[in-house]
């Protein structure tokens, strides 16, 4: 959703006009700018493998980790791409994410593509965090959980393509009642 459907929404909503660039400056005073759709998904270290409850969508240690990008949209979404053989640099995100990923995407989606990336803890709204979210508790529910990063890349592409589109549709399309909950609140806590 870009900065003019939610303006329309908003009007629509509360019956209140804003400009544009309100409604960035707004969305940007609270935290909400750019970043990057990855997530790391972490095995524990000893002794902790044998417990789902230790497979994390972000934890900063343990016994490996296995990194993830992946994109969503109204009834579609990207494969989930594993980002192996070290650290994801500006020059590979561009040569292995943006350009054979998210360039064919969006254009296969059109003229109302727009990139919203995550990574940061304040994008909590964004629905690309609450499908990180569920992929990775139904990683951790699996029987017998992941042992090594192998099982766990395995899990992660697996549990990924069995989210229902219908949970991605319903997160993207509560998205402007949530900025307008947002907007109302100027910022402060709200149920989502």
């Amino acid at each position: 959703m870009n900065a003019t459907l939610l303006q329309q929404h908003l009007r629509s909503a509360t019956f209140t006009t804003v400009s544009i660039q309100t409604v960035r400056n707004r969305l940007h005073g609270v935290g909400l700018y750019a970043r990057r759709s990855m997530a790391y998904f972490h095995l524990e270290g000893p002794g902790s493998r044998n417990n789902p409850a230790f497979v994390h969508e972000s934890v900063r240690f343990g016994g490996g980790v296995v990194l993830v990008y992946g994109g969503l949209s109204i009834d579609g979404r990207t494969d989930l791409y594993i980002i192996r053989d070290g650290p994801l640099t500006v020059r590979r995100y561009r040569d292995e994410i943006l350009r054979p990923i998210v360039v064919p995407y969006a254009a296969a989606i059109g003229d109302d593509f727009i990139l919203m990336d995550d990574n940061c803890r304040p994008h909590h709204i964004n629905p690309i965090e609450h499908v990180w979210d569920a992929l990775g508790r139904r990683v951790a529910g699996r029987q017998p959980p992941p042992q090594t990063l192998q099982e766990l890349e395995r899990a992660l592409l697996e549990e990924w393509d069995r989210i229902p589109q219908l949970v991605i549709n319903s997160l993207i399309d509560s998205m402007p009642q949530r900025c307008s909950t947002l907007l109302a609140v100027r910022g402060n806590h709200t149920p989502y």
